[in-house]
């Protein structure tokens, strides 16, 4: 019974993941040191395009977005692999746009950015959805924390124009439809208006508390309840 239930969980976990993130992106992601992209401090890799005034800069837009991280919600204590890709095509080698993308499997945790994505806004909303997938766990994480929330979550942290509360204009059908929404979030006409929707819906939620909350729903409680959403 027991090989059986390993055999279930193992198929389980090899069906998401092909039908979640590319397994190549993943695996680009985990070998990173045998290639050809220099680790500039501890787990943060960078592309060898850069030199050493570029990685500096770079790793002072990491410390600075972790400490917007923690100042907004409390220390992390993920510890993401961080690379840092030069170019687009560079980037789509480990499944990036050209600002960023976080690969969070059973196993692991990798955030890429895209040259668009070398600043604070980007870097500190990366690192929110590794956290708050840390604390729920990978199943927890995707069974029970939906795109629209974490996509909000992650919004709190990110300071661009479009996504302040003071630029956001939508009715209340369109907030509440996108809580509606799965994959397709993040298609369709205009999918800015997706991630204004769900920077509105999480307004309400107290940000010091967003960890203690993450494990009540670790532990099995529903995130409306929790969240009085």
């Amino acid at each position: 019974m027991l090989k059986f239930k390993l055999s279930l969980l193992f198929t389980f976990i090899f069906i998401f993941l092909l039908g979640s993130i590319s397994v190549r992106h993943a695996l680009a992601c985990e070998f990173i040191s045998y290639s050809s992209y220099s680790e500039i401090a501890p787990n943060i890799y960078s592309s060898s395009s850069f030199n050493n005034s570029q990685n500096e800069k770079l790793l002072s837009i990491i410390n600075k977005s972790r400490s917007r991280v923690n100042s907004t919600f409390g220390n992390m204590i993920s510890n993401p692999k961080v690379i840092i890709a030069a170019t687009e095509v560079e980037a789509s080698v480990f499944g990036s746009n050209a600002y960023g993308n976080a690969l969070l499997t059973p196993f692991s945790q990798c955030i890429v950015f895209g040259p668009k994505g070398h600043n604070i806004d980007v870097v500190a909303h990366e690192y929110t959805h590794a956290e708050v997938h840390y604390r729920v766990g990978w199943l927890k994480h995707y069974l029970r924390i939906p795109i629209w929330f974490n996509e909000g979550v992650s919004l709190l942290v990110d300071f661009r124009e479009q996504y302040l509360m003071d630029n956001i204009v939508l009715t209340q059908d369109e907030i509440f439809s996108v809580k509606e929404k799965g994959v397709d979030f993040f298609s369709g006409d205009d999918v800015r208006k997706n991630y204004q929707a769900a920077r509105v819906a999480v307004d309400s939620i107290d940000k010091t508390r967003l960890y203690e909350n993450l494990e009540k729903i670790r532990q099995g409680e529903d995130l409306n309840d929790v969240f009085s959403l």
